[in-house]
């Protein structure tokens, strides 16, 4: 269990602690790699913070890969942390993204950010590295969001590719959920915003990963439900009879009553700002007091690049997703921290090994930030 150990190491660490290796530069950049300290510990009483933190966006997300998934040269094919596919989305907008989250959970595959026109030499280097001969790379998005060359260059690198592209990120959010199975349970948010969406598809993903059911990320364009999402939702209750909506934030939740009515709604978490919304959606983690998972998550709630790559990887590890402010941790976010203090399983059932993970820089989520939450996590 290739990244467990990784956290053990972590776990003993008393100051900041090297994790793993690099990966090579961007396309068109000199040779400077992401090196070792692209994934740094600390631990402070029984928690621990791990923190991912590349360059820019994209090497944040070959960063957090790096970190999750094995070594597929070398794995063995029954390893957990083997990568069943890769989703590639475009890093520069978020739409594509996000409904893919829950895809990657389903598919046990990392989340990887390239541009729009290229395919970055770290991103090349890190599907060569994760994913086996003959697998299949998802393309999310047309040919505007992910470029013929891009996908061109996958091939040659000799993966099949299968892309999901509707004409819009609403129709493109429908046909990633087509490619679900037997989908009709279904989180509603705006696709107009990130943060809703953040926090909802890590829950998905966390349960498509669990495999006992699964679910999409549906959008609706703030208040309005269009009319191709609505559609596709209802035929996928007439196909099977029956449907689980949940809506996550005041926008998506205004348009999901008003398409569908406030019976069909079994969940619905609305708080009063993004970082409530969240927090409502993370208690979803929480049973019989305790968190099901080895720690929680937390990224900027004010910009979307850093977390989405964080979303299969907080899958992995049954950890909801908490969002914060570049220099500030906003009282919802640790009054959920503070409410599930010592409440972690942990890595392996330990409570001393309960994880806080940080997705991105430290100009991006602050060291101040990072402390304030080891803080409120640790009983």
């Amino acid at each position: 269990m290739r990244y467990r150990h990784f956290r053990a190491l972590a776990a003993c660490a008393a100051t900041a602690a090297v994790l793993a290796g690099g990966v090579a530069a961007g396309a068109g950049t000199a040779a400077a790699a992401v090196d070792d300290t692209c994934r740094t510990a600390d631990k402070v009483g029984t928690t621990t913070a791990l923190r991912y933190a590349g360059r820019d966006r994209y090497t944040t997300a070959v960063c957090v890969s790096r970190g999750t998934w094995a070594d597929a040269a070398t794995a063995d094919a029954k390893e957990p942390y083997l990568a069943k596919a890769v989703v590639l989305a475009r890093g520069d907008d978020f739409p594509d993204a996000l409904a893919g989250g829950p895809l990657a959970g389903h598919l046990g595959a990392p989340l990887l950010l390239t541009t729009p026109t290229a395919l970055r030499t770290e991103v090349r280097e890190e599907i060569l590295r994760v994913l086996p001969s003959g697998g299949t790379v998802y393309l999310l998005g047309s040919t505007a969001s992910l470029s013929a060359g891009v996908e061109s260059a996958i091939k040659q690198l000799g993966y099949a590719t299968k892309r999901l592209a509707g004409a819009n990120r609403f129709e493109t959010a429908i046909k990633i959920a087509d490619e679900l199975p037997d989908t009709s349970r279904f989180f509603v948010t705006t696709g107009m915003d990130f943060p809703d969406a953040l926090a909802a598809g890590s829950l998905a993903a966390a349960i498509n990963r669990q495999g006992d059911e699964t679910w999409a990320l549906m959008f609706t364009n703030d208040s309005v439900m269009p009319a191709a999402t609505a559609t596709f939702m209802r035929q996928r209750r007439t196909q099977f009879g029956a449907w689980t909506l949940a809506t996550a934030g005041r926008a998506a939740d205004t348009a999901a009553v008003n398409a569908f009515g406030a019976g069909s709604l079994t969940d619905r978490f609305v708080g009063r700002n993004r970082f409530e919304t969240a927090a409502l959606v993370a208690g979803q983690y929480v049973v019989d007091g305790a968190l099901r998972g080895e720690g929680v998550g937390i990224a900027n709630g004010m910009n979307f690049p850093d977390a989405l790559a964080g979303t299969p990887t907080l899958a992995v590890y049954g950890e909801p997703l908490l969002l914060a402010q570049d220099t500030v941790l906003p009282a919802e976010t640790r009054a959920f921290l503070e409410r599930t203090a010592g409440k972690a399983p942990g890595m392996d059932g330990d409570p001393a090994t309960a994880n806080i993970d940080i997705f991105g820089s430290a100009a991006v989520v602050s060291d101040a930030v990072k402390n304030a939450a080891v803080q409120a996590f640790t009983p």
